[in-house]
């Protein structure tokens, strides 16, 4: 019948409640645009210009000049219960050409043989600006995120590989 007066205090505490509310909205919103647009990205689309790869000529003479030897498999846990892999290898160029490019694939393998999930590395320009000449080696990494079910008894190898070259 009679409405009590509501107090200043009480005014502002559902202020500050309305404004904790919209503020967490505002960022699982963000967070869900966010989510969205990384997984709309392309994941095996070519990530250098002028590359030659498997079934090429100049690939196909190169690529037993160039190795690859793993060092160290990492995992990388999150607060969230996901994981994120690391494969440490060393990359040398034992050929006669100078390397200006070099895409690296890792490869998450299952229990099955099947693959997992796959993530490109691009160790030169990106991780090293100067070229790899003759006789050259250098450290490399591949990161592959594991996906969201995954988890590491289910995964029985990582394994890197050369997927492209650029002279």
């Amino acid at each position: 019948m009679f409405e009590e007066p509501v107090s200043e205090k009480t005014l502002e505490q559902k202020r500050s409640r309305a404004i904790l509310w919209m503020g967490a909205a505002t960022v699982l919103v963000f967070t869900a645009i966010l989510v969205l647009l990384v997984r709309s990205k392309p994941q095996g689309d070519p990530v250098l210009d002028n590359v030659v790869r498997a079934g090429a000529a100049d690939f196909d003479a190169y690529r037993g000049k160039v190795g690859i030897e793993v060092i160290d498999k990492i995992v990388h846990p999150n607060m969230i219960g996901m994981a994120q892999y690391e494969i440490k290898a060393r990359l040398s160029n034992r050929g006669e050409r100078v390397l200006t490019g070099v895409e690296l694939i890792g490869k998450m393998i299952g229990l099955d043989d099947k693959l997992i999930k796959e993530a490109i590395s691009l160790p030169i320009p990106r991780g090293r600006t100067e070229p790899l000449k003759p006789g050259e080696t250098m450290n490399v990494s591949v990161k592959i995120d594991a996906p969201a079910k995954v988890t590491e008894d289910m995964i029985k190898d990582l394994v890197v590989e050369l997927r492209g070259l650029r002279f």
